[in-house]
């Protein structure tokens, strides 16, 4: 009789036999047999044989294949439209032509609403597809032709604008950015396809006014950098003939008050300075677009002074000098980026240097240039700004390289760049908490390059006999004033100016003075000389002393 357990048991074993049986089969028909074969015995495996494929894989095989295609696809199907449009257009059917483009067009647009739901990436590239399109189709009616469909030009201008405002206001609605760079991108295709200086260039204000709302309203802060290069390679190419037209690179010889539109778009982007402080408003981007549009403006305003307004070009850089000065005073008050203001009020200075040239030329406009400077300074501290301070600093230095190069000295004008710059040192180290100037550099650089100009000022305005006799008096006057103000750099001054004497007197000064002035000078620096080193005797000496009395009542 057999054992009801044992027949249980061997029941489940079949059980499990089967089972496993079934696993196996499974596993073979789907392709794991490898993977399973693997983990048993490594060594079982050829490398010849097929592996499932990665999710990797399948991920990228799908984006090439639906977002690659789908770009392939527009691209071919727009290009088909244009040149099948093209040739209906030069086999003499202008009419069949134009309708083809429509019809086109309003079948892409058709095929892009019905494919939103399923295909919505194919959809988009369906709608930019028919957006170009349509620009193209309203453009080559007047536009790219010698005989062309309209000629009249108000209804081609009209139709391309009535194409732009569409989209641009499809953009805004459909808070598109994309769009609206497509938008900016087709309207210096505009400007390029139209010689109307009257309509290029109010599209560009246009352009400008647009960009500057909607970078308010939604922060679109890449459509507006490129609407500034595009607003100002518009104004270049205008001032340029307008090459690709007209197959001629000349700068034009009349303006037809187009700077009036210039001024109006840089006022424009200017006033990007008002924005509030936000989230849609990175401080690295405004100032970077204040700074792309202060150059776009000073490019092209400088290729118009140069060829309308070289005989009265100070009136406008006044008037500009006035703006920003007066903006800058305004963002100051009222704004909220202390960067912007400092921006302004250094362009205003640099825009009055360059009035201040037209006015009373040179070599006297240095005077007033170097005097103007201590104006900076003034602003700078009222603005708190360490970069007027830093910009003032690399204009004072370039005037008085531009100075010392040219072949005429005038006496006071050498004195006032020394005054200016020793003044001006005083006044930042009298005030350095309050620009936040944490370096010497700048101080230093005033400082030395005030005593340099003592120096060079001397030897032109006194007799070459009492040259060193001068320079030795500066000296002393260096090291009396390190004493009233407790500055040590003055003292160094007063050394350095002495070694200079002493270098001059036995280089120059022995060749070409008297035996009697030779005497005066050398018993003069010696006496000067000798007092120094007694001065600084007498303060070691007591130095001493009270490092002997601290450490004596320590103990």
């Amino acid at each position: 009789m057999v054992d009801p357990g044992f027949e249980k048991l061997n029941k489940k074993v079949d059980d499990l036999e089967n089972r496993l049986s079934r696993l196996e089969n499974k596993f073979e028909s789907e392709g794991f047999r490898d993977t399973v074969r693997l983990k048993s015995d490594p060594e079982t495996i050829s490398i010849s044989e097929p592996r499932p494929k990665t999710g990797d894989e399948d991920s990228f095989e799908s984006r090439v294949g639906e977002y690659g295609m789908a770009w392939l696809g527009n691209i071919v199907l727009f290009f088909g439209i244009l040149f099948l449009a093209q040739f209906m257009r030069k086999s003499g059917n202008d009419i069949l032509s134009v309708a083809f483009s429509i019809v086109a067009v309003g079948g892409i647009y058709l095929t892009g609403h019905l494919t939103r739901k399923k295909f919505p990436y194919m959809s988009l590239l369906f709608n930019y597809n028919a957006h170009l399109l349509l620009f193209l189709a309203a453009l080559r009616i007047h536009f790219f032709s010698d005989i062309p469909i309209s000629e009249n030009a108000f209804i081609g201008h009209g139709l391309v604008m009535v194409v732009l405002a569409s989209l641009t206001y499809l953009a805004y609605k459909q808070k598109s950015q994309t769009l609206l760079i497509i938008v900016l991108i087709l309207a210096l295709i505009t400007s390029i396809a139209s010689n109307a200086v009257h309509f290029i260039l109010p599209l560009m204000v246009a352009v400008s006014g647009i960009s500057l709302f909607v970078t308010h309203r939604f922060g679109w802060w890449n459509s507006l950098i490129i609407s500034i290069i595009v607003v100002y390679l518009a104004f270049l190419l205008w001032m340029l003939n307008n090459p690709f037209m007209t197959r001629s690179l000349e700068v034009i010889s009349d303006h037809q008050f187009g700077y009036i539109y210039l001024f109006a778009s840089a006022l424009l982007y200017s006033m990007l300075g008002l924005l509030p402080k936000s989230e849609k408003v990175p401080e690295h981007l405004l100032n970077f677009s204040i700074v792309l549009n202060g150059l776009g403006f000073s490019v092209i305003f400088t290729l118009a002074t140069l060829s309308f307004f070289s005989g009265n070009y100070f009136i406008y850089f006044g008037l500009i000098a006035a703006f920003c000065s007066g903006y800058s005073i305004l963002l100051k008050l009222r704004g909220t980026w202390k960067a912007v203001s400092a921006m302004y009020a250094i362009y205003s200075f640099v825009a009055l240097s360059i009035c201040i040239a037209g006015i009373y030329k040179f070599p006297l406009a240095f005077y007033l240039l170097a005097i103007q400077s201590l104006l900076v300074v003034s602003m700078a501290l009222w603005f708190r700004s360490r970069f007027i301070v830093i910009m003032n600093t690399i204009l004072f230095m370039g005037l008085l390289f531009a100075y010392l190069i040219t072949p005429n000295s005038v006496d006071t004008i050498n004195f006032s760049f020394a005054l200016v710059a020793l003044v001006t040192a005083r006044i930042l180290n009298w005030k350095k908490k309050r620009l936040e100037i944490r370096t010497e550099l700048i101080r230093n650089i005033y400082l030395f390059a005030g005593a340099g100009m003592v120096l060079y000022s001397l030897h032109n305005a006194v007799s070459a006999q009492f040259v060193t006799l001068s320079w030795a008096l500066s000296a002393l006057l260096f090291f009396l004033l390190s004493v009233v103000i407790h500055n040590k750099k003055y003292r160094w001054l007063a050394i350095i100016t002495m070694l200079v004497t002493v270098f001059y007197l036995f280089i120059v000064d022995l060749k070409n003075i008297s035996l009697g002035y030779r005497i005066v000078a050398l018993m003069f620096i010696a006496l000067i000389a000798l007092g120094i080193s007694i001065f600084y005797a007498r303060r070691q000496k007591k130095e001493k002393e009270d490092n002997t009395l601290g450490s004596e009542s320590n103990q």
